[in-house]
């Protein structure tokens, strides 16, 4: 589907009420092949800039509210009225703000390992000077370098006991990004520019699921966070995962969002 000159890559597969999955920075659809829900359908996306999607080389379609359009325009001319939203990490960000912007049209939101935007001032700007020196070095040294670089930091410790061949498919969907797209993501929607949408969490009038894993102490904390501001939110702790928490045990997962999405299509 073309939005605004912008290719999205689309899969649709199985039938039932519609969930929609956002993946997370530097992924693609590709990373819930191995999620396996049953009277579901779900909407796959490949994010710009990421999989099969465009990668711009302006930064202004990787801006959040650009972002949030299309993808809105993309549900909608996929025939969806009313869906539930499945993000991980990045994903997960864009699926709160997108819960944030559209309200009504979205039945469930559920977010894996995902952060609500930084509040304080002096903390953004220097994650924003962070994402700004990354987005440089990607550019600099190339795709092996960024690859080699993000699987090495301490978050993703825990994906090293996942088998050689889900490994090796993590490292393709890497590799397979280009440079200037990356760039362009932590520049225009990385959590320096991010949005804080702690304020709109305590009113949104959908069912929240809040995923974390059982060794992924920082995405622990922020879930604690999420239940204080909205007592009404879900959250659930996927045993042995780190930050990654539906490829390291994906039937665990599966089974807490199929759950999940049965509990909140009730009237």
């Amino acid at each position: 589907m073309t939005i605004e000159g912008c290719r999205y890559y689309v899969e649709v597969k199985g039938s039932g009420p519609t969930l929609v999955c956002f993946h997370g920075f530097a992924e693609s659809s590709g990373t819930w092949e191995a999620l396996q829900l049953q009277d579901c359908q779900m909407v796959l996306v490949d994010l710009l800039g990421h999989g099969r999607s465009a990668k711009p080389s302006s930064l202004e379609p990787y801006s959040l509210p650009v972002l949030l359009g299309h993808l809105h325009e993309l549900v909608a001319g996929l025939g969806c009225t009313r869906y539930s939203l499945l993000g991980y990490s990045l994903g997960g960000r864009i699926a709160l703000a997108y819960g944030a912007a559209y309200p009504r049209e979205v039945q469930g939101l559920i977010l894996e390992s995902s952060a609500y935007g930084i509040g304080d001032e002096e903390q953004r700007a220097l994650r924003r000077e962070q994402d700004v020196r990354l987005a440089q070095e990607i550019l600099d040294r190339g795709i092996e370098w960024f690859a080699e670089h993000w699987s090495s930091l301490p978050l993703f410790a825990s994906q090293t006991r996942l088998p050689p061949e889900i490994r090796a498919k993590i490292r393709a969907r890497r590799l397979g990004n280009a440079p200037h797209a990356l760039a362009n993501t932590l520049l225009g929607s990385g959590q320096g520019v991010f949005p804080c949408l702690r304020e709109r969490i305590p009113a949104l009038p959908m069912p929240i699921l809040y995923i974390h894993g059982e060794q992924d102490e920082k995405y622990k904390e922020i879930g604690w966070e999420l239940v204080d501001l909205n007592p009404g939110i879900k959250r659930e702790m996927i045993p042995g995962a780190g930050h990654n928490a539906h490829l390291e045990n994906p039937v665990t997962f599966a089974e807490i969002v199929g759950n999940f999405l049965q509990e909140s299509a009730k009237p």
